[in-house]
């Protein structure tokens, strides 16, 4: 009985001692810092995600890779920090990052294949094969990762994104947006754009949603095709065509008109409480859906 007991007691106090969060990552760099400051970040492997706060000041906790080196030097005004960059041909191990910057402050962040977070931030992020993943408020974002997804869930003015075999996600309340992929997926869901242009080469792009008045949507595929499902309350002038691809409206009941030598194209006049839709493709299918 005695041993049992004391069995059930230190299987007890294991798991609760396994239960309590790990410590938290030291403290790599702070100080104090202008609200509109601006940094430059590199970490080639790993991730780095940024948090903007309503303090003057930059705090980066983190922890580095074996062999690697942080660095930071800044004014007032900003600075750069991050992980040194290795010798040509040797491989970078992965360094974590996490920053905390004014909400005010502008950031270019940049890796190899890091993946970047960033919550309540503005300013260029890339990488070349990480993902990108930013939310929250900001004035404005730049993003690019030439194969990795790229997602943004942002209130902001002006977007600006791109991928090459990623996938591209946008949502949120952006104001202009301008989205672009290579061979990736791009996905559209958001009511608030008011102006908006979204291209592919090669990827699919669907958009789900409803323009609001007076917007002006452009949608340009080459291969790809471009898929709008639409609301029934849904209204706006849509303009297709097609050079050598089809066009399928499941929306009303009229049919595309074939022009020689002009490809297919249709005319959907839903109202004028919408706004002006654009699509063009020139093997592509375009389609026109209900819900």
């Amino acid at each position: 009985m005695r041993r049992e007991i004391a069995s059930g007691i230190a299987l007890l106090l294991g798991t609760a001692a396994g239960a309590q969060p790990s410590p938290q990552a030291p403290v790599l760099y702070r100080r104090a810092v202008e609200p509109t400051a601006g940094f430059k970040v590199y970490n080639p492997a790993g991730t780095v995600r940024v948090v903007g706060w309503d303090r003057d000041s930059i705090v980066v906790r983190g922890r580095v890779g074996r062999g690697e080196r942080f660095y930071a030097g800044s004014s007032a005004r900003g600075g750069k920090l991050g992980i040194e960059d290795r010798a040509e041909g040797v491989d970078s191990r992965p360094s974590d990052l996490v920053i905390y910057v004014p909400r005010r402050s502008q950031l270019s962040v940049k890796t190899v294949s890091a993946d970047v977070a960033g919550v309540d931030v503005s300013g260029w992020f890339y990488s070349v094969s990480g993902t990108i993943h930013l939310s929250g408020a900001a004035t404005s974002i730049d993003a690019e990762s030439m194969s990795g997804n790229v997602s943004l869930d942002v209130s902001a003015p002006w977007v600006h994104a791109r991928t090459g075999d990623g996938h591209l996600l946008l949502r949120g309340a952006p104001q202009d947006a301008d989205v672009s992929t290579i061979a990736g997926t791009l996905d559209v869901a958001t009511p608030s754009l008011l102006r908006g242009r979204f291209a592919s080469v090669r990827g699919d792009i669907h958009y789900v949603g409803a323009p609001p008045p007076n917007a002006i949507f452009e949608f340009s595929n080459h291969s790809g095709s471009v898929d709008c499902l639409l609301p029934r309350e849904a209204a706006g002038v849509f303009d297709l065509s097609t050079v050598r691809g089809d066009i399928e409206n499941g929306f009303t009941a009229v049919r595309p008109a074939l022009q020689p030598g002009r490809g297919r194209t249709l005319r959907l006049d839903l109202g004028r409480a919408g706004g002006h839709v654009s699509v063009r493709t020139f093997t592509g299918t375009i389609r026109v859906r209900g819900p």
